[in-house]
Order: C-alpha cells, then sequence, then structure tokens
C-alpha cells in the first residue's frame, strides 16, 4: 500500500468532484490539469507503467458514450420523442391528474433506455406549453417528472453511466437488473405518483373544457413527422438497439453498429461533421480522468484499506453491509455528482462483496442508492437542476429551487426507507 500516492490522488479527485458537482464554473480545463498531474506524478514518482495507466481507462464505457450520443441525437432529430409524448398527451383528453400520471409514468419507463438531461430537455418545455394550454400551473407536474427520472434510472444498465459502470464490474445486463430492480422500482414509482396526486395535486387548479378544445387542436403528433422515411427508420434502430442490448450483446458494440446505421441512413441531410458538435467530448475526456484517478486509487491499495476496516465493523453481517452500502452511496450522491461517486466507491464495494457476501442486496443497495438520492438536494441531481433552470426561463410560478428541496427530501426519505426495507427483505429471503 502506497499512503502518500493514495493520499495524493485523494485530494486530486476531492478538486475534481468539487468542481464536478456545481455549473458556475467549467469543470472540463480543471479536469485537464488534474489528468495530466496525475498522470504525470504516477509516471514519475510511483512503479506505474504507461500500459498500466491506460488499463485504467474502461475504453467500453466512454465509446457507448459516445455511440449513444448520436443514436440520441437522430432521435430527437427525427421527432420521434416528441411524437410519443404527445400521443400519450392526446390518451389523456385534457384530464389533468391522467396528464400527470401518464407523464411520470412515461418519464420512469422512458428514462431507463434515454439519458435523463435529454429527456428533462423535451419534456420539460412540453409540459409548460401544454400546461400553459390548459391554463393550469406547470410546477407539480414538471416536478414530478424530475422526481421520477431518478426512480426510473434504476432500471437497466443503459440508462445512466453510473448503472453502465456497475453493471460492468458485477456482470449485470437487462436481465438482471430487471429481475432485482424491477419490483422496487414498480413500488417506488407507483407510491410517489400516488402521494403526490394525493397530498398535491388533488389541491390544484383544474383545467375548463374549453382549454381540453384547444390543446387537442393545436397539439397534433402527425406534424412532427417531417420525413417518413428517416422517422421510421430511427424508431426502428432505436428499438432493434434497446433489443439486442436486452439480449445480452456488448452494448458499446451495439450502440456503435446503430449509430454507423443511423449515419449512413441520414447521409444525404447529415454527415459527421454535421453533428460533431452535438457530441459532449469533454464529458468522455473528463470520464477517463475520472477512471484513471479512481483505479489509480485502488491499485495503490486504497480499496483494500477502506474494505479491511469495514470488514471489521461488518463482522460478516450482510444486513449491516447492505445499510452502510446504502447509506454511505445515498449520502456522498445528495451532495456529489453521481457518476464519480459511483466510480470512487465501485472498487470499495467490489472488495466487500469479494470477501463472501452474497452479492445481489449490497449491488441493489449501491446502484439504488447512487441513482435515487439525487432527489435529496437539487444540487445533487444535474436532472433536478436543469429543470429548474427551465422552471426560471419559463417564469413557473409554482416551482423553486425551495418547493423542489423540500419535496425532493421528503420523497427521497420515502425511497431510501423503501430501499432499505426491500433490500434488507431480500437478503432476509435470498441470502
Amino acid at each position: 500500500m502506497n499512503v502518500p500516492a493514495i493520499l495524493f490522488i485523494l485530494v486530486l479527485f476531492a478538486i475534481l468532484m468539487a468542481f464536478f458537482s456545481q455549473d458556475k464554473f467549467d469543470y472540463f480545463p480543471i479536469a485537464l490539469i488534474i489528468g495530466a498531474i496525475a498522470v504525470v506524478a504516477m509516471l514519475t514518482l510511483t512503479d506505474v507503467k504507461e500500459q498500466e495507466v491506460l488499463g485504467f481507462i474502461n475504453f467500453n464505457t466512454l465509446i457507448f458514450i459516445f455511440a449513444m450520443q448520436i443514436v440520441i441525437y437522430f432521435a430527437i432529430n427525427d421527432r420521434v420523442l416528441e411524437f410519443i409524448a404527445i400521443k400519450l398527451i392526446h390518451v389523456t383528453k385534457g384530464n389533468n391528474r391522467i396528464f400527470f400520471y401518464v407523464i411520470c409514468i412515461f418519464t420512469g419507463i422512458i428514462v431507463a433506455f434515454i439519458e435523463d438531461l435529454t429527456l428533462s430537455l423535451i419534456l420539460a418545455p412540453l409540459i409548460y406549453r401544454t400546461c400553459r394550454v390548459l391554463d393550469i400551473p406547470a410546477g407539480t407536474y414538471m416536478m414530478g417528472m424530475t422526481i421520477t427520472i431518478n426512480i426510473g434510472a434504476i432500471l437497466t444498465p443503459v440508462s445512466s453511466l453510473k448503472n453502465l459502470i456497475i453493471g460492468k464490474e458485477f456482470g449485470w445486463g437487462f436481465g438482471e437488473y430487471f429481475a432485482n430492480m424491477g419490483l422496487l422500482f414498480l413500488i417506488a414509482l407507483i407510491s410517489t405518483i400516488f402521494l403526490i396526486d394525493r397530498f398535491i395535486l388533488k389541491k390544484e387548479k383544474k383545467p375548463t373544457e374549453r382549454s381540453k378544445n384547444i390543446l387537442f387542436s393545436m397539439l397534433d403528433p402527425k406534424i412532427l413527422i417531417q420525413n417518413k422515411k428517416y422517422f421510421y427508420t430511427t424508431v426502428v434502430v432505436l428499438l432493434a438497439t434497446f433489443a439486442f442490448m436486452f439480449l445480452g450483446f456488448e452494448p458499446a458494440l451495439v450502440a456503435v453498429i446503430s449509430a454507423a446505421i443511423l449515419l449512413i441512413f441520414h447521409y444525404k441531410e447529415t454527415i459527421f461533421s454535421d453533428l460533431k458538435g452535438e457530441i459532449e467530448w469533454k464529458i468522455i475526456i473528463a470520464f477517463a480522468i475520472l477512471f484513471i484517478l479512481s483505479n489509480s486509487l485502488s491499485r495503490f491499495g486504497f480499496s483494500e484499506l477502506i474494505s479491511s476496516s469495514l470488514e471489521s465493523v461488518i463482522n460478516n453481517n450482510i444486513y449491516l453491509a447492505v445499510l452502510i452500502t446504502l447509506g454511505v452511496s445515498s449520502l456522498l450522491s445528495a451532495f456529489l455528482a453521481g457518476t464519480p461517486v459511483t466510480i470512487i466507491l465501485l472498487p470499495i464495494f467490489s472488495a466487500i462483496i469479494g470477501q463472501g457476501f452474497f452479492p445481489n442486496p449490497i449491488i441493489i443497495a449501491f446502484i439504488s442508492g447512487v441513482n435515487m438520492a439525487g432527489n435529496f438536494l437539487p444540487q445533487g441531481s444535474a436532472c433536478d437542476l436543469l429543470t429548474l433552470s427551465i422552471a426560471r426561463k419559463y417564469k413557473v410560478e409554482n416551482l423553486d429551487y425551495n418547493r423542489l428541496l423540500k419535496n425532493g427530501a421528503i420523497f427521497a426519505t420515502l425511497h431510501f426507507l423503501i430501499i432499505l426495507g426491500y433490500t434488507m427483505i431480500y437478503t432476509l429471503i435470498f441470502s
């Protein structure tokens, strides 16, 4: 164990996470500086070799991020997601409570396959416009959307980078996620929607028949389809992408092939140079740096140090191991961005599982903690901050930081108790 190297990397990691978890200053130049310092220091001051540093990077995850951004670009550009959302609005027939239920259920399910920020960018303005036509305040509907986004994120390995990284580490694909997280997802989603409806939405203004008629005269999903050939091709490719991932094919490979097919099919209208500005290159590089820092900690013995310390506390008690996993992951994810928290905690919980514990309840607690704890504080979830930003832009009167903080914390506490009960019962039955 190299204590000086561990302390040095921890300081760099703390600086990077501090910048990564705020939105006032661009974290990217700081990430580049920290990455360069870490690599140079390891190569000159330790016995780490260049090939080993490259091995710290999870290239499959980075390839998946790159390719899926292209796939989602075409899904947005061809108006696939907007078409589905407006179709669902028509199903509600202007009933505001049904509209709320449909929005939350749709959000909770679709975010399991589509990145949360992308979904918020599409749905939040659509919710605002719909509520404006219905002459009802949009805040509760937007709040329900952002709370259920963090619930839906636990359902599949491709819903977030956190899940993808955890899935790769423990060999969990779609089948394992559905089997272990599906019931928890349903309990949390249904209870959340019901309670928001019962105690908040039920007391709010309802739309008139006149406003309902105006809504349907304005929202016609067919006008979104500008090119039927592109639209239906993108729908087929999207469905095939997630179907092949569900069947167990490597997500990075499936995403690359899907991106290539869409680029080839759209070649007359869009070439790669047209959309390369839409790709978040800096997030790919930043995650490469996070992988280097996290895996270097593991290489220098940090994971073994923490896991051995926890072993004496846990004392072969799997219930305590589950509680600590859920508590630590939830606490850190409430204040900091979930992905770097996942990367730094992954080797620690992997080492704990390696001590012979039944792995599933610990993995369930880990996945749930880093995803659903984002509701504790708005700054713990990029999606919450984006929703607040959109609400300020449109001057939504009943959604601000304080309201989202209050209600988000209440439901995050509820979710914590649901996860704790679920994992304890799961452990009792299956361990």
